[in-house]
């Protein structure tokens, strides 16, 4: 019997822990898998292991793991492989395929689009658009950051200022003092996440500090959230890893 095991960031903050639980089963419904579990890399349970467990108690003899996780970083190819490769020490038999992350992809520059046109419905020239990402040390992810961000603007023909909430450069409250120092029109702020959570609210506190004759000017549009656009993605991304693992043991 097929699984699959959702492998999530986790936070410290209930809240989000439970926007990502909420998320997740959301992808479940819309995926045709009958055993489907869910994980978190730290700070929230079920761990990796005990997901994988969970699927075992279920009868699975063959487990994907999917990292919900926008970009390709440390956790995709360093934390999660190590956690697995840990697991098959103390279960050899069982057949575990690691699926990729989002990454780069056509269908999240359509969301993107999605997020903005919710907000703002016709582009201006003058407006600016700033994609805030969480950042990362991983310089492969930064690359995969700022491919979104150019083909974003080539899809909507218009600027798009990349920003980051810790790490990289820039960082928010540089691109932020860049577009003040502008003083612009309009500026729309997308949040490059899956759903609100502390990241989130340090963007809507810094949109509160802003001076009031720029606060309606400057638009934040909700994070990405649940969308068929994103399940596509994933049963892509499942089907993929099951290809490749399925080519592995034929060969």
């Amino acid at each position: 019997m097929e699984a699959i095991l959702y492998v999530c960031h986790g936070s410290r903050v209930k809240s989000a822990v439970h926007s990502a639980i909420q998320f997740v089963k959301k992808v479940q419904n819309e995926i045709d898998c009958k055993v489907q579990e869910i994980s978190f890399i730290e700070l929230a349970e079920p761990s990796i292991t005990v997901g994988l467990e969970n699927c075992l108690r279920k009868g699975a003899k063959s487990v994907t793991v999917l990292p919900v996780l926008l970009l390709s970083a440390n956790h995709a190819k360093v934390d999660i492989p190590l956690e697995i490769a840990k697991f098959q020490e103390v279960y050899p038999d069982i057949n575990i395929n690691i699926a990729e992350p989002i990454g780069i992809h056509q269908n999240m520059i359509e969301l993107i689009k999605k997020r903005i046109k919710e907000k703002v419905k016709y582009l201006i020239k003058p407006t600016k658009i700033m994609l805030v990402g969480r950042g990362s040390s991983d310089p492969l992810t930064f690359k995969d950051f700022n491919s979104i961000v150019n083909l974003l603007e080539l899809n909507i023909n218009h600027p798009v200022l990349p920003a980051f909430m810790a790490v990289s450069k820039p960082t928010i409250h540089e691109a932020w003092n860049q577009l003040m120092n502008e003083q612009n029109n309009q500026v729309i702020i997308v949040p490059y996440l899956f759903f609100s959570g502390t990241l989130m609210n340090e963007i809507k506190d810094k949109q509160i500090t802003l001076p009031l004759a720029m606060q309606n000017n400057w638009i934040l549009c909700e994070p990405l959230g649940f969308d068929p656009l994103i399940t596509s993605i994933f049963t892509e991304r499942i089907r993929d890893a099951q290809t490749k693992q399925l080519l592995t043991s034929t060969k």
